[in-house]
Parts: structure tokens; sequence; C-alpha cells
């Protein structure tokens, strides 16, 4: 008898496991987590860089080179960003041409070079990469120019350039809300009012995304 016991009480104690173990999966299934978002306050124009209107950022490095990468705006805006090709050291390069492509989601985009010049190197480290640290370690090239202090003189720099990118993303949100014409996706896209969901731009078509191009990326 007592064996009998025992052995209901260890069933006992095991369904009892099973319905809490259930009771905690369903309700850790019923929590949804926040998209990440962005909005002006989390853009960052750092001290001495210039910022082109393809978005593309330049500094200073000496006085016929310029360093430049991919700003910040871009890759909230696109999400993972990943670099799949970067024009070679020693090609001569116009304002215009086009500079690095990059891959997020399923598609492609092209950034521009805000400068005519010779790439003098190339971050090698960053191809097949996902963009993170655009300010520091994911920068793209290093152009040598001719007259450096003009070319830089033709970007955003200091409080303009922060009026410039807070344009830019009220633009950014009217753009989302032009082109997001299924109803599901302007849920996906805007989020919490002045926000704007990290990686929105993953979310629309490829007509679309010529769009966001021709507006954000051209020069």
């Amino acid at each position: 008898m007592v064996v009998i016991l025992l052995l209901i009480a260890i069933a006992v104690m095991v369904l009892i496991d099973i319905f809490v173990i259930r009771a905690r999966s369903a309700k850790l299934a019923g929590v949804q987590t926040s998209p990440t978002v962005f909005n002006k306050k989390s853009l960052i124009a750092p001290d001495g860089f210039y910022f082109s209107k393809g978005h593309i950022w330049a500094k200073l490095m000496g006085s016929d080179k310029i360093k430049a990468g991919i700003d910040d705006f871009v890759i909230h805006a696109l999400g993972k960003l990943q670099i799949s090709e970067i024009i070679p050291a020693g090609t001569k390069i116009k304002k215009g041409d086009v500079m690095i492509k990059g891959n997020f989601d399923s598609k492609s985009v092209n950034f521009l070079s805000p400068i005519d010049g010779v790439i003098d190197s190339v971050n090698k480290n960053i191809i097949g990469k996902v963009i993170n640290d655009p300010y520091e370690n994911d920068w793209g090239v290093v152009i040598k120019t001719a007259d450096a202090n003009f070319s830089l003189s033709q970007l955003f720099l200091g409080a303009n350039a922060v009026n410039w990118m807070k344009n830019e993303f009220k633009k950014l949100k009217e753009f989302l809300v032009m082109n997001s014409y299924k109803p599901e996706l302007v849920g996906v896209t805007m989020y919490d009012g002045g926000n704007v969901v990290e990686g929105a731009i993953a979310n629309l078509d490829e007509n679309s995304m010529k769009d966001f191009e021709a507006m954000f990326l051209s020069l």
C-alpha cells in the first residue's frame, strides 16, 4: 500500500510540473516583443564629419585625403546592411559614381561617391559584413582628391548636418506612409508616433526601393 501511495504521489507531482511548464510556455508565446525603432534623437552627426545628400559621410585625413563611409541614418532605415562590393584601390572616381554596393533583406543598394578623386585605400574588412559601427571600424574608402577642402565645402557639417538629418527623418516617415500601400505595412513601418521601425525599407517592394534610392541616395 505504501508503494502504491508513493507512486501516486510521484505521478501527481509529474502532472503538476507538466501543467506548470505548459502554462509558462503559453504565457511566453503570448508576449509580443516591441520592434526596435529609431527617431531624430537616434541619429548621430559626429564632430568633424561631413555628410553628402547620398548619405555618405566624409572626414578630412591630411591635406589631400578624405575617408568616407555610410552614415547611420541609412543603416537604421535599411536594417542589416551587408557590404557586397567596394570600388578597388587605384580607381579614378567622379562625384556620383557608384562607390559601395550593399545588400539588405533580399534587396541591393548602391552608394555614390560624394567627390572626385582616386581611391587611395579600401576597408576590405567590411566586405561581406553587416555594418554596425559606421563612423569608426566600418568605414568604406579613403579618397585622394586634388582639393579636399573645396570638396568638403559642398557637404553638410555641424548644425547644418544635424538639421539636414532631421529633415531626412521627416521625409523618410512621409515616404513610408506614401509607399506602404498595404495597410499591414503601415503598422510594420510606423511605431509609437514619432518613431520609425528599424529596417522599415526592407518591407517595401522593388519599385518603392528604387524610389528610396532616388530620393535619399542620389546626389
